[in-house]
């Protein structure tokens, strides 16, 4: 959309507020999508993390202590003390039930992550078209779509479960196709199916670019967590889960706060720069500043 114009040359038009930064109102390339998000993550942080840590935090908290007893909660600092007891844990085996509670709670991570993305994707997108929503706000939105957001997080995880038997490449497909469910259920109130449908329709034509946009950010993603879980979880397997069953939590908790919403906000620039692409978003954003700014006017 630049160009020169009677006036000279004429910038592409931009998206954002005062807090963001101008952000690209126009075809995304890779590094626009990375650097919006990071410049959105960071405008927004304190309500992100606030929306994030309501939907994580009590499912981290309870996940690490129904694991405080796995393999009798000993520790490194124990068994090298007593490698008799890593002989006792081994030999007998660790209860199954031990591991019920974990993975239950692994599960309903699962299930939350698609709400808490959709209000980050709620917060993110008013920030993007220049205005501003109260977390609050933003988890009372995926509250209303309840049924459609459970409904992603089950059909999209039993997409990925089946591409991930096949192969990593489908795994990774199927990924790349579905990466707009959520904002296109959050954004434009769609049930599971249709927002599933959107996603792919908005991808396919650009579905090797959004590929590697996909793996780079689930690739920066998973360094996040590592770094900022690792010191936690090696603290925890230290001294034992029995009474570092916090550290482990905290372990969870951090990385969450930061590393799903960054894929949720990259998520959600790939809608919107599909959108510009292939539906004119861009110029209904602009026509209708224009026609707020000649109301305001008159």
């Amino acid at each position: 959309m630049a160009g020169w114009g009677a006036g000279g040359y004429q910038a592409p038009p931009k998206a954002g507020s005062a807090r963001t930064g101008p952000l690209p109102l126009h075809p995304m390339s890779f590094g626009d999508v990375l650097d919006g998000a990071f410049r959105l993550l960071k405008a927004n942080l304190a309500t992100i993390v606030l929306v994030t840590a309501v939907f994580f935090v009590p499912i981290e908290l309870v996940g690490a202590l129904l694991a405080r007893n796995l393999f009798g909660g000993q520790g490194i600092l124990q068994v090298l003390q007593d490698p008799s007891l890593a002989e006792q844990e081994l030999g007998g085996g660790a209860p199954t039930g031990q591991f019920v509670g974990p993975a239950v709670a692994s599960l309903v991570t699962l299930l939350v992550t698609p709400f808490a993305g959709a209000a980050v994707t709620k917060v993110v997108a008013a920030s993007y078209l220049g205005d501003r929503l109260s977390a609050g706000e933003a988890i009372k939105t995926a509250g209303r779509r309840f049924w459609a957001l459970l409904g992603v997080a089950i059909f999209v995880h039993v997409a990925e479960g089946v591409g991930l038997v096949l192969c990593l490449l489908p795994a990774l497909a199927v990924m790349a196709f579905f990466v707009c469910t959520t904002p296109a259920v959050a954004i434009e109130g769609l049930g599971p199916v249709k927002g599933m449908g959107r996603s792919v329709a908005l991808v396919r034509p650009r579905f090797w670019q959004v590929l590697g946009i996909v793996v780079v950010s689930g690739l920066m993603a998973w360094l996040l967590t590592n770094i900022l879980g690792t010191p936690f979880t090696f603290g925890a397997d230290l001294i034992g889960l029995r009474w570092g069953f916090i550290l482990l939590a905290v372990g969870s908790i951090v990385p969450a706060l930061f590393a799903i919403p960054f894929v949720s906000i990259v998520a959600t620039l790939v809608y919107f720069d599909a959108r510009i692409r292939h539906e004119g978003f861009d110029l209904q954003v602009i026509a209708s500043e224009l026609a707020s700014g000649a109301a305001s006017a008159g």
